[in-house]
């Protein structure tokens, strides 16, 4: 409808169209909803900003506490059964190489029994004393190239005995990594499957078989979607909980804000990184009681396994095997659910940060639209 010249300059016009339009803004049909003002349009949107109504939410999508168990639980089941499945996989390959180990001889085919690296150390240097002792006259040249080829015969000896014993991984049915022995028992292989689909993954502990190595792809296929679940799940039920809790011992717990998108207690960046830290240093004590590790040693290992790095160099299991591995699956378990709280925290700091940024430039816009509309 055009606009007439002479009617009053009063006529409401369109946003966003030019102050002198043609057209007129019409009604709405009756029975359509209310249309949403921006919350610039209302008075007492002075402060909280962040709290505008103009962005679009999603509405309300929490997890309930049933749905939240239900999937710690599935979770649980799954790493029981993958443990079950790899004891019983790479504990059979355990026991058949531990047979034709025992009747290798690393200097040839005579049968006995694979010596360890001790022993091997210990022979080298029983032979290096007989050389010193037999030679009447010590001559640098001479005692140096004896030495060196016991040495060469020490290393060839030393490699042909992990070699043999199926590629340097298993011997007297033991897998080895490092100076250390890893055993495929159920508490072992619990956390290798915790490990495998937390992404963790040790990679100094791998499945030696062909079933192994086709059962971990397709265990990891369904077992990290499962994980990711687990972490959104429970992170946003910790997250949730726990700013209940920070709003009641703070008291920072007000009236409902009016938009849905936003929370009305907002938890500090910094206690998320104290709560994580705090963790952290946690776990870093109970491992150097379990593993004699110093308290970097475990802080180091904390945070490598939290962070899904997992390098691999420090392993638990090597004083008190079965407690040591019940107790890093629990705080590797306990540590991811505790993360993913406060990065949900963290999430929602700088989701309210950007809509302060937002609001702030969409109300300068307007401010300076409706200046120059009262200017012209």
């Amino acid at each position: 409808m055009i606009r007439d010249p002479r009617a009053s300059p009063t006529t409401p016009s369109y946003p966003g169209y030019p102050p002198h339009s043609p057209y007129v803004r019409r009604g709405s049909p009756p029975g359509s909803p209310a249309p949403k003002k921006c919350c610039f349009e209302h008075r007492e949107a002075t402060r909280e900003t962040f709290f505008c109504c103009c962005y679009t939410c999603s509405g309300d999508r929490t997890t309930s506490i049933l749905a939240t168990l239900g999937v710690c639980c599935l979770v649980l089941a799954y790493t029981i059964l993958g443990a079950f499945v790899f004891m019983t996989l790479e504990g059979g390959m355990q026991h058949d190489t531990a047979v034709a180990a025992s009747k290798l001889d690393p200097k040839g085919g005579s049968v006995g029994t694979v010596p360890t690296v001790g022993e091997l150390r210990t022979e080298t240097v029983d032979r290096l004393w007989s050389i010193t002792e037999n030679l009447n006259i010590l001559y640098r040249e001479n005692w140096t190239r004896l030495a060196a080829e016991e040495v060469l015969l020490f290393q060839e000896a030393l490699f042909k005995t992990l070699r043999q014993a199926d590629g340097g991984r298993y011997a007297s049915g033991t897998a080895y990594y490092g100076q250390h022995v890893h055993k495929w028992s159920f508490s072992s292989s619990f956390l290798y499957s915790l490990t495998l689909i937390t992404t963790i993954g040790y990679g100094s502990v791998s499945p030696r078989t062909s079933w192994g190595k086709l059962v971990t792809i397709i265990y990891a296929l369904v077992g990290i979607p499962l994980m990711l679940l687990y972490l959104s799940t429970t992170g946003d039920l910790l997250a949730r909980s726990f700013r209940r809790l920070y709003g009641k011992l703070c008291g920072v717990g007000g009236p409902k804000p009016q938009c849905p998108c936003t929370n009305p207690v907002r938890v500090p960046v910094t206690l998320c990184l104290v709560i994580v830290l705090a963790y952290i240093c946690s776990g870093a004590v109970l491992f150097h009681r379990l593993e004699n590790w110093s308290l970097l040693e475990g802080s180091y290992f904390c945070f490598t396994s939290l962070g899904t790095i997992g390098f691999g160099d420090l392993l638990p299991g090597q004083n008190a095997e079965e407690v040591s591995l019940c107790a890093c699956s629990a705080y590797i378990l306990t540590g991811m659910a505790l993360v993913a709280m406060c990065f949900s925290l963290v999430q929602d700091e700088v989701i309210a940060l950007l809509r302060y940024i937002g609001a702030a430039c969409t109300r300068n816009k307007l401010l300076k639209a409706r200046d120059e509309e009262a200017a012209s």
